[in-house]
């Protein structure tokens, strides 16, 4: 990051994890019965909502700390770009532009800060998306 400790693409896949720009997928229907490990049972036609936001903080799968923004977690794999046959083409592109993008920031602005004088960060409110309505800084 700013002082070269970490790595931005860290930084980069921490964020996709905790925080990915989809959260929900529409919703699909299971084309046949899908018994689950637990014995739940989700049967043909059943609505199915995938969750990447939840997936990137199952406690199952990155412990008691997965709703924490943590960059030394060592185990920040995500579903952010999707997963199999429907993983996002354009991931390495948008990696690549985040690698580039904040770097130049912070290079730019390198006093770069978090405003919370008007209060916190506002969420935009949506089902799909994840991100900010309104996220206030101080550039310097």
């Amino acid at each position: 990051m700013r002082s070269g400790g970490i790595p931005w693409s860290e930084v980069i896949e921490e964020t996709l994890r905790w925080a990915p720009s989809i959260a929900n997928l529409p919703l699909r229907y299971a084309v046949e019965d899908i018994k689950l490990p637990d014995g739940t049972l989700i049967a043909r036609g059943d609505a199915i909502l995938a969750t990447y936001a939840a997936a990137g903080r199952d406690p199952l799968r990155h412990g008691e700390s997965a709703g924490r923004f943590d960059l030394s977690r060592a185990d920040k794999e995500h579903l952010a770009f999707g997963h199999g046959v429907h993983y996002c083409i354009g991931a390495p592109l948008a990696r690549l532009e985040a690698s580039l993008a904040l770097p130049a920031l912070f290079a730019r602005f390198p006093d770069l800060s978090l405003d919370d004088t008007h209060g916190p960060a506002r969420l935009a409110e949506s089902f799909i998306g994840h991100g900010y309505r309104v996220l206030p800084v101080r550039l310097g």
